[in-house]
């Protein structure tokens, strides 16, 4: 069953940020003419490629501009640096700051190791680019420049975001309801300006109440303005686009090490505050004491699965050793489906019952690789947080102390 939950930050960014409310991208070409109408509405999955970047930037401008753009976009790095440095102690309704603020508050204090910042030409018109995001993922934000100044081109965010997929190519994973997620294929255009929509898919009930897909080439999630695609649900959640994260230099200043020693693309916070964000919700615990936690991603995963653990042995080096077996789900209030993307987070209602953790998560990342966490509270802020399990174990061990 689906609830709707929300963080007090999400609804403030959901009721600033125009994009939550309709179209993943600016829909019109930089010369203001309409996109064209979609004619292929049996597309299996969006291929990039297809169009053809638009609009140039002046060659003498082109050249000054590309000169130093270290320089040109040190301010707003070193101001980024400051934001996620410290995400929780400063607040920004800046645009794009918002989406890599939130994305920092995610991380916690691992924050400066999962994110970063990358300066690089993506559209190929010889300007570089300035791309933040985390590590894994997700880009929060892209800037161009303009005269000489940094321009921001668009912002993202967990429930309205993108991912790189090469040649100046974006995958959009976005959703405006349980029944209505989009996903689909946005380009640079030539002079890295703004965004166009190659290919956009989205989901919407029907007179029955089922899910039907839609197909367009302008990026509108209007049913009217769209064709219906032959795609099941089931096919559209089995969308598994090509592309590799950027390489983005973390704000932590090195490429390795972490506060916990692990860059993982799923994050956990507490979810504090009710409101018109809608997200799988799981019911693990409800009686005196129960708390509400939010997992989020900044990419695709798989076989996501709750875990329940019991500590049954100590290693001579203090590691302990636990039992993890799936969580059974109660089938009436309880929702969790095996793929999680960036548009579909999940709440959670459990307790911290003790010293050990009592629950836990695995999921499959982008690289195939299974990966097991349990869910603690930190004994030095009260931040619930992941510790990985031993990636070399068979076993669910958690080497050394399980808290901190």
């Amino acid at each position: 069953m689906k609830r709707y939950a929300t963080l007090f930050l999400s609804f403030l960014l959901l009721v600033s940020m125009t994009a939550c409310g309709g179209q993943p991208a600016d829909n019109s070409s930089p010369d203001g003419e309409e996109s064209t109408p979609a004619r292929t509405p049996g597309l299996q999955i969006p291929e990039k490629g297809g169009k053809k970047p638009v609009g140039t930037k002046d060659p003498e401008q082109t050249s000054e501009q590309a000169t130093d753009p270290d320089l040109a976009y040190s301010e707003l790095v070193e101001r980024f640096r400051a934001l996620v440095s410290d995400p929780f102690g400063q607040d920004s309704d800046e645009p794009g700051e918002m989406g890599v603020l939130e994305s920092a508050r995610a991380a916690g204090d691992n924050a400066v190791y999962e994110m970063g910042y990358l300066i690089e030409d993506l559209s190929g018109d010889g300007i570089p680019e300035l791309a933040v995001g985390g590590l894994n993922g997700m880009t929060n934000a892209l800037y161009t420049l303009v005269d000489g100044k940094p321009k921001l081109v668009f912002e993202g965010w967990y429930r309205s975001s993108y991912v790189y997929m090469g040649d100046g190519h974006f995958y959009y994973y976005g959703a405006n309801s349980a029944a209505e997620n989009g996903q689909g294929v946005f380009y640079l255009t030539k002079d890295g300006t703004g965004l166009e929509c190659e290919s956009f898919l989205f989901t919407g009930l029907n007179s029955d109440g089922d899910l039907d897909v839609y197909y367009n080439e302008t990026g509108s999630w209007d049913p009217a303005e769209s064709s219906m695609s032959d795609m099941t649900a089931e096919d559209f959640w089995a969308l598994d686009p090509a592309g590799d994260p950027l390489p983005l230099t973390p704000f932590s200043g090195t490429e390795v090490g972490s506060a916990n020693e692990s860059r993982v693309p799923v994050s956990v916070r507490y979810l504090t505050e009710a409101g018109d964000v809608d997200c799988d919700w799981v019911t693990l615990y409800d009686g005196p004491d129960a708390c509400c936690i939010l997992f989020t991603t900044d990419s695709r995963v798989t076989d996501f699965t709750l875990l329940n653990l019991f500590a049954e042995d100590f290693t001579e080096n203090g590691a302990v050793i636990f039992s993890a077996t799936p969580v059974e789900l109660d089938e009436e209030r309880d929702s969790l489906s095996s793929v999680m993307t960036p548009g579909t987070p999940v709440a959670v209602q459990l307790i911290f019952p003790g010293d050990l953790p009592a629950y836990g998560i695995s999921y499959v990342d982008a690289a195939g690789i299974l990966r097991r966490f349990a869910i603690e509270v930190s004994g030095y802020d009260g931040s619930v947080l992941l510790e990985e399990a031993d990636p070399n174990e068979t076993q669910f061990i958690l080497p050394g102390e399980v808290s901190e």
